[in-house]
């Protein structure tokens, strides 16, 4: 029943994806998108393919500079294979591990501490989650007349709030002491109304929704422990801190050369100034999982909505979302041949069906 209900949501993940697609090339005139591709300047298509891979390098250098506060120093070469390989569970494999989760594995394969790795992948990833939150609510000043379209304001506004309850959760001695008052307070008025009028779908309600809050809760606390580690790292050693905040800004400066340099491949002139106004709230919205294969249709169709607030045609930011998807696609077929090669070498193997995200 398990693997019948995954194979269903692969099946309306793929649905929603042809959507996407066919509401693209029904907005999009397929002569107009030929017109484009045939105009390519391979120049900025063989240096596009090398910001790409300085991106990966950078992330990776990130995750072993956290990796290795608790762990000997490993080699970059190593992980490197292991960012490569999950990379490919990421974007190329319809499957329910992601990369995060194969790379924690292997890692902890390695230092030989299986929690330790999956926190070093939590504060890899969430450092630079964090960053963005703060990125998408001040690019758009860059040009500040942005401001004034909702699918702008309201990721700015959606970055500021989650940066605050981050920095909350982090900062307050009990974060969680009022929240947890007032949820009790609801859930106990809710538990007396469904008493009184015997109406069991209403208990069942207040039940299930008790759990979920639990269950948040829970995973604030986690996050709360787990970012203790990487704060008091940054209080005792400030080079780390340093590398931290270095790879992280430098990642995301890579990302608008990266959109740049994917314009430029179609010898399509884009300012750098929109581009960097634009592409953090194009990220956050575009990385909201809607569909398989990272986002395939779904992520194009964000790049063209957002790139016509600037004045750029459909056609060439369609053309240029395609671009970043070979990027991803190569850059995934070479994790999946560091895939083979690795699980060779060292024996391990992640089963295909395993439950974990």
């Amino acid at each position: 029943m398990k693997k019948l209900s995954k194979k269903v949501g692969y099946i309306i993940k793929f649905i929603i994806s042809l959507a996407f697609f066919s509401v693209l090339l029904t907005f999009v005139k397929s002569n107009e998108l030929l017109a484009v591709f045939s105009n390519i300047n391979w120049l900025f298509f063989c240096i596009s393919f090398c910001v790409t891979l300085i991106m990966v390098v950078a992330s990776c250098a990130k995750w072993k500079i956290i990796l290795d506060l608790k762990s000997d120093k490993q080699s970059f070469w190593e992980l490197f294979k292991i960012y490569l390989v999950g990379y490919f569970f990421s974007n190329i494999l319809p499957s329910t591990i992601g990369g995060d989760v194969v790379r924690s594995y292997y890692a902890g394969k390695i230092i030989q501490n299986q929690s330790y790795s999956a926190v070093s992948v939590f504060v890899e990833r969430f450092s630079g989650i964090f960053f963005l939150f703060l990125l998408v609510s001040v690019a758009p000043l860059f040009q500040r007349e942005l401001y004034g379209s909702a699918s702008v304001y309201i990721p700015a506004c959606a970055g500021l709030l989650f940066a605050g309850i981050v920095l909350w959760i982090w900062k307050a001695e009990n974060p969680f002491k009022v929240p947890n008052s007032i949820a009790l307070f609801i859930f106990k008025v809710f538990h007396g109304i469904a008493e009184k009028t015997r109406l069991g779908f209403l208990l069942k309600a207040v039940l299930s929704l008790e759990k979920l809050y639990n269950t948040i809760i829970k995973k604030l606390n986690t996050l709360r422990e787990e970012l203790q580690i990487a704060v008091n790292a940054a209080k005792t050693d400030r080079v780390f801190l340093f590398r931290l905040i270095f790879l992280t800004v430098l990642f995301y400066l890579l990302t608008w050369v990266n959109v740049y340099t994917a314009f430029r491949t179609f010898n399509i002139e884009v300012g750098f100034v929109s581009i960097c106004a634009i592409v953090p709230a194009v990220m956050l919205v575009a990385h909201v999982p809607v569909t398989l294969l990272g986002n395939l249709g779904y992520f194009e169709s964000v790049f063209v909505f957002y790139f016509l607030l600037v004045g750029v045609d459909g056609a060439e930011s369609l053309a240029m979302g395609l671009m970043l998807r070979l990027k991803m696609l190569t850059m995934g077929v070479v994790g999946y041949i560091a895939y083979l090669l690795y699980k060779q070498k060292h024996q391990l193997n992640i089963t295909m069906d395993s439950s974990e995200d």
